[in-house]
Order: structure tokens, then sequence, then C-alpha cells
């Protein structure tokens, strides 16, 4: 079965919802379509597949959260490094995230994933800022895992995003011992929102493919990224992850 059959037959399942006049997508009754190429913020392109989610991951370029356009910015730095990487050694790294880099999460601390080759790197930092441009949270983290798909997350006693608020985050990927102007770097908006009692009910009736197809189709990019990553480390020979 090849990329572009896929690729067709993926597009046809979008369709129209007439409440906030944006397009959603369905994700079918498999994970499969999910895991068949690695957007990237400048554009979505093809990989091999390898039905793998720690190497890759696919998110149709539909994507599109409900309510109003995302607030507009800047999607890369302007690091100079060869293909966002830290040596021309290394593979290059790459954002998870739609084409309109925007999504919306219920997490008052949402993760921040990104595939993540083997580097020399050791640390990340996370920075939250609000519309206005203004610093909310920055973190160093430490970079405990890399050779595949990656996240990183503020901790607890960090200042939890305000719900209904649109919020800029920036990881850079330190490649040295400080930050550098040339060090990669990617950013990307979220907004928090409040889940209710209703939310947990529908939820709690879903199998965990049910579960991701609900958060995709409302427009939940953190949480649908969550919910696979968790479910394949926790059922890695399940077929129907796979």
């Amino acid at each position: 079965m090849t990329n572009e059959f896929l690729i067709n037959n993926f597009q046809k399942m979008i369709v129209n919802n007439f409440s906030y006049q944006f397009k959603f997508f369905t994700l079918g009754l498999s994970l499969q379509l999910l895991m068949f190429a690695l957007p990237s913020l400048a554009q979505s392109e093809s990989v091999t597949s390898k039905a793998n989610l720690s190497e890759q991951f696919i998110f149709q370029e539909n994507f599109e959260p409900p309510g109003e356009p995302e607030p507009k910015s800047e999607t890369v730095g302007a690091g100079s490094r060869d293909g966002l990487r830290c040596s021309e050694n290394e593979q290059p790294i790459r954002p998870l995230m739609p084409k309109r880099n925007f999504g919306l999460t219920f997490q008052d601390h949402p993760p921040v994933f990104i595939s993540l080759p083997k580097t020399s790197a050791q640390k990340v930092v996370l920075t939250f800022r609000d519309e206005t441009g203004n610093y909310y949270e920055r973190t160093f983290l430490p970079i405990t895992a890399s050779g595949g798909i990656v996240s990183f997350t503020q901790p607890k006693e960090k200042t939890p995003l305000t719900i209904g608020k649109n919020y800029e985050w920036s990881l850079v990927v330190v490649c040295g011992k400080t930050v550098q102007p040339d060090d990669p770097i990617f950013k990307g908006w979220v907004q928090r929102v409040a889940k209710t009692t209703k939310v947990d009910r529908e939820l709690s009736q879903l199998t965990t493919i049910g579960q991701a197809n609900w958060y995709a189709q409302r427009g939940y990019w953190y949480e649908m990224l969550m919910i696979i990553e968790k479910a394949k480390k926790a059922e890695p020979k399940n077929t129907q992850l796979k």
C-alpha cells in the first residue's frame, strides 16, 4: 500500500464542522495512519513507514482546533545550525506539531513532544510566553532519553497555564554548556481548556484508539500524543497500536 494511496484516502475523511466553520478530520479505525509520516513546523513530509511510534508519527496536515485562529508568530527560530541539529554528524531534530502549529489541551502543564535522534546535547530550555510576548515560565530540563520521540514538561511547581488563554512555547536544544543563538529552537501555540465531568464520562467509555480519535477530532493535540505514547509503552506488543 503506497504513501500516496494512504494520503488520498485520509484526505477524503475531512468533514465540515458548521459550528466553527473549520474542517475537522477523522483518524479512522486504525492508528496506522497516525504513524506514517512526521510533520515539521515548516511543512509535512513523508517518511518510511515502520509502524513504530518511538521512531515516527503522522498527523493529517488539515488538523484544525475549533474556535478562533491561533495567534501568529514565527514557527521556528532563526538558528543557523544545519538542519536544526547540534552537529553535522547528527540527524535533524523535528517537533511534533500540526501544520497550524496550534492545539488545545486540558493539561495545566502540557508536554511538548519532539523527535530527538541520538544527540550530544544534554539539556533543553522550555519557555512559555503569553500573547503579549512576556515570559510566563522558563525551565532548564535534562535530556534523559534520545533516539526517538520524547517529551518535555514544566515541573508541577511552575505556574499552571490559565484556562482560556493562548500561550506560545519555545523549546531550545542546548548543544553546548550554555544557550547559543544558533541552537535548534522550536515553537508552538497551546490553549488550555477546562475539562468537564461530561468529557470524563465520554472518555471513560472509549477504548485507547477511541480516545485518540476523540482528542483529534476536537483539536486536543497534546492529549492525543500523550495517550498514544502512553499506550504504546504500556502495550508494546499490541498489534492494533502498531
